[in-house]
């Protein structure tokens, strides 16, 4: 009787290299939107707080949405000034104007009411003017973020600056202030104000101008103009039954939404200029 005949271990391995190059395995389906949001929270909070947002527009269009987070800010920045990294984003009015400028965005809702950054210190410190901080320890999220800007535009003397002690949260910035361990700080003016409520002994010396609240806008060159119509009404028409409603009280504006055109935003990517 023959003896069976061992296969070489080198010509199998080349065999199914050969059949994996030639017919590779199906890649997981990438989603149809993906969803970018200011990463005013940290990774993990944005896709809690955010992602019953991402499924309600995925229901809306009948299109899979996938929630993409970014570690800070400068990521951010960075992944959307490639401007083909999302289609869907979520944020503040500098980057808003900045992408229909240059990106062709289209700008399709916007949270109502206005927003605006203080500079805060402690009461007992006697304050009162911003230059008097040229040199003190002032916690911040640093440009590009949006506080960061703002404070930038404080202090607009390249050689006469505060000390920045960056933070990764307006909620951080408070609390180092509280702690005694930095001068001053700048955080959205609603969280001083629920601050004082609290009777917490801190004083503004300066807000910035109100500025657009957040607004959601589409690349039109990903998603076509039928898709972005039934996003804006959808979300628009939210408060109005009880899944959008459920909706936006998770993502933490119940209020809803209203329209956002160009104009609303036009000339807030000025403040990029500055070092961005």
């Amino acid at each position: 009787m023959r003896t069976p005949r061992i296969p070489n271990v080198s010509a199998v391995l080349f065999t199914l290299a050969l059949v994996a190059f030639l017919y590779p395995a199906a890649a997981p389906r990438a989603a149809d939107i993906t969803f970018a949001v200011q990463p005013i929270l940290d990774e993990e909070a944005t896709r809690k707080a955010f992602q019953p947002l991402a499924d309600y527009i995925a229901r809306a269009t009948g299109k899979s949405v996938e929630l993409k987070t970014s570690y800070d800010y400068a990521e951010y920045w960075l992944k959307m000034k490639q401007g083909q990294e999302f289609d869907l984003i979520l944020d503040a009015p500098f980057y808003t104007d900045y992408r229909i400028q240059h990106q062709g965005h289209v700008p399709l809702v916007k949270v109502p009411g206005l927003v605006s950054y203080s500079l805060i210190a402690p009461s007992i410190a006697g304050v009162f003017d911003a230059t008097e901080l040229i040199g003190k320890k002032i916690a911040t999220l640093i440009p590009p973020a949006p506080g960061g800007l703002v404070m930038a535009r404080m202090f607009p003397n390249p050689s006469r600056q505060p000390y920045i002690v960056p933070v990764k949260s307006s909620e951080q910035a408070m609390e180092l202030l509280l702690q005694g361990r930095v001068d001053a700080a700048v955080v959205p003016t609603p969280l001083v104000a629920k601050a004082m409520g609290e009777g917490k002994d801190i004083a503004t010396i300066t807000t910035s101008p109100q500025t657009p609240h957040i607004s959601l806008t589409a690349w039109s060159s990903s998603i076509d103009a039928e898709t972005r119509a039934k996003i804006s009404q959808a979300l628009l028409d939210a408060g109005k039954t009880p899944a959008g409603k459920q909706m936006l009280r998770q993502i933490g504006f119940p209020e809803g939404f209203e329209a956002a055109t160009k104009e609303t935003y036009h000339g807030y990517s000025d403040y990029l200029t500055q070092r961005w």
